[in-house]
């Protein structure tokens, strides 16, 4: 790999400067088309869909345990039968969707382990160096969200969008080689942005701002 790595650069560094910014060009592009693919996840879609009725389970089953109760309090007796069945259905569908999305984001890093894999992979790249990193951890905002009522959201457990923002300086074929690790790792990431800005220092030392996440049930946040 680093032979190869090697050779590269040394075919890069034998071009004139216009030919240099031409394959930045092709090369940025490719980039570009890479990370649309890589957002454009239907893992994310899946999970908005599965959460989405857990919600309206969720609404469902606190809309028939209201009702129960006012039936209770009006004729002092015990739960009517339908209803406390349409409580029991409501909380097993529940649980069977968050089996559902736990099952499918297994194969999702965790926020814990997210920053340790990345720093472990940037190790590895000599020429590729950090010069900052931050975190974030928003609620994860779902289709449809808005029209389920406030009890039933608030009553129901959230899901969490983890987040690291790397602020790294290297050149085109480090970086190259660092993505490809983080896509060999076996673990899956969601990719945000990514901004590749050449300055005084020259295409090798370009400052590169990656942006990435995974998801949880759980609050919590990466630290740095």
């Amino acid at each position: 790999m680093n032979d190869r790595m090697d050779s590269l650069r040394q075919r890069w560094q034998a071009l004139a400067p216009r030919e240099q910014w031409l394959c930045l060009l092709v090369g940025l592009t490719l980039l570009s088309l890479l990370y649309v693919l890589l957002v454009a996840d239907p893992l994310t879609r899946r999970i908005a869909e599965e959460d989405s009725q857990r919600r309206l389970a969720e609404a469902r089953r606190l809309e028939a345990t209201n009702t129960r109760l006012e039936l209770q309090a009006r004729l002092a007796a015990d739960p009517n039968l339908p209803y406390q069945r349409a409580i029991e259905a409501a909380d097993a569908s529940r649980e069977q969707i968050l089996r559902r999305i736990d099952e499918q984001t297994s194969s999702l890093v965790s926020p814990s382990r997210m920053k340790v894999l990345l720093q472990d992979l940037l190790r590895r790249q000599p020429r590729l160096q950090m010069v900052g990193l931050q975190s974030f951890s928003t609620p994860l905002e779902l289709p449809g969200a808005a029209s389920v009522d406030a009890d039933a959201t608030s009553a129901a457990p959230g899901f969490y969008r983890h987040g690291l923002r790397l602020t790294l300086q290297g050149g085109y074929f480090d970086l190259l080689s660092y993505l490809q690790a983080v896509q060999d790792s076996g673990w899956r990431l969601h990719w945000d942005s990514l901004d590749y800005l050449i300055e005084d220092a020259g295409p090798d030392a370009a400052r590169i701002t990656l942006e990435l996440h995974t998801l949880s049930r759980h609050a919590g946040w990466v630290g740095v």
